[in-house]
This record gives structure tokens, C-alpha cells and sequence, in this order.
């Protein structure tokens, strides 16, 4: 009689580990191939974004510096820019908090660079990005972003944003 209840014991602990094992790697398997999933997906709206972006060229310089913020903003699809000086000053914006975004940008450009020891920092919350890069030692540029942006893309920006800098200051 013992023997019996011990086997029915032992045999219902070896079952529920054979069953737990094979549970926990289907859910191992199943969330590697969720994560696939999710990053062709984000790869495929990235490819697209960056084929429309070489695409774009731009044909003729702005004529002002509100021109070239919606030409950016279109260009690399990005929501609200600030173009600023280090010390806080807005050069253009199109953002409806201009003077807020041009308040905080230096601040993080200055923890950016102590912390992380870069010229460029992406914000992210749950619904939206804050890009804020150092373009050159005059200019930094805030922009509020709703998707992933690569560095790639933000060489882009810096490039252009220094060429017409120069070409209009």
C-alpha cells in the first residue's frame, strides 16, 4: 500500500516536470518568434522610411529657416522642431512649445554629454521620443519624434542642418 501511494506520488511529480518543461519552452519558443516578428516589422517601417528619406532630395535651398524646419520635419518624418542656440536662445521652431523645448534641450545635451558622453540623446516615453543632438558647437536641435530613429538618420539631419545653417547665418 505504501509503495502504491509513493509510485502515484513520484509519478505525479516526474509527470508535472516532464509537463512543465515542455510548456515553459513552447513559451520560450513562442516569444522568440514574437520578437521576430516584431523587429521585421519595425526593420520593414524602417527600410521604407529610410528609402523615402535617400529619395528626397532636397532641389532647391529654403529660402528662410521656417522653410527648412517643415522641409526636416516632412523629410524625416518628425513631429515638432526647435533649432537652437547652446545657451537656450530659439534660432525657428515649428513647435508649439518653442520656448519650453528650447528651455530644457541644453540642460540634456548637458547631462547627454557628462553621462553618456554624447552628442545626441533619444527620450522615449510610452507614446512619443524627444531627439536632441548638438548639430555643431552653435546649434542644437530638439525635435519631438514618434517613431524610432537611426543613427544613420541622424547624421543625415546633423549634415543638413549645418549646411544650411552655413548657408543662410
Amino acid at each position: 500500500m505504501l509503495y502504491e501511494v509513493l509510485a502515484i506520488v513520484c509519478g505525479g511529480f516526474l509527470g508535472f516536470a516532464a509537463t512543465w518543461k515542455f510548456v515553459s519552452t513552447s513559451i520560450k519558443e513562442e516569444k522568440k518568434k514574437e520578437e521576430e516578428i516584431r523587429r521585421a516589422k519595425i526593420s520593414s517601417i524602417s527600410t521604407a522610411v529610410e528609402k523615402r528619406v535617400s529619395e528626397s532630395k532636397m532641389t532647391k535651398p529654403p529660402s528662410d529657416l521656417s522653410e527648412f524646419v517643415d522641409y526636416l520635419s516632412d523629410k524625416y518624418i518628425l513631429g515638432e522642431i526647435t533649432i537652437l542656440t547652446p545657451e537656450g536662445l530659439p534660432i525657428v521652431s515649428n513647435s508649439s512649445t518653442y520656448e519650453e523645448d528650447a528651455a530644457v534641450a541644453p540642460e540634456i545635451m548637458r547631462v547627454a554629454r557628462r553621462l553618456l558622453n554624447s552628442d545626441r540623446i533619444v527620450l522615449s516615453g510610452e507614446d512619443s521620443r524627444i531627439l536632441v543632438m548638438q548639430a555643431n558647437p552653435d546649434i542644437i536641435l530638439h525635435a519631438k519624434i514618434a517613431r524610432d530613429i537611426s543613427k544613420r538618420e541622424m547624421d543625415r539631419i546633423r549634415d543638413e542642418v549645418n549646411m544650411v545653417m552655413e548657408g543662410l547665418l
